[in-house]
C-alpha cells in the first residue's frame, strides 16, 4: 500500500478504486487525465487532514 492509501478514510480508498477502474477504461487521454486529476485531489486532502490533525495534536502535548 502506498504512502498516501495510508492516509485515506476507507470512503476514499472506495472512490478512488472506482476512479482506478473508470480511468482504465477511459476511451480518450482527456478521461484518463481527468480521473488521474481527481485521484490526485483526493489524496492531497488526506495529505492535508493529516497534517491539520497533527499539528493540532502537536498544540495539545505542549
Amino acid at each position: 500500500m502506498k504512502t498516501e492509501e495510508i492516509l485515506l478514510t476507507e470512503q476514499e480508498r472506495v472512490i478512488v478504486q472506482k476512479l482506478k477502474q473508470e480511468m482504465y477504461n477511459a476511451l480518450t487521454l482527456k478521461h484518463m487525465n481527468f480521473y488521474k486529476e481527481e485521484i490526485e485531489k483526493i489524496y492531497a486532502q488526506a495529505k492535508r487532514r493529516q497534517s491539520f490533525v497533527t499539528c493540532h495534536v502537536q498544540k495539545d502535548q505542549i
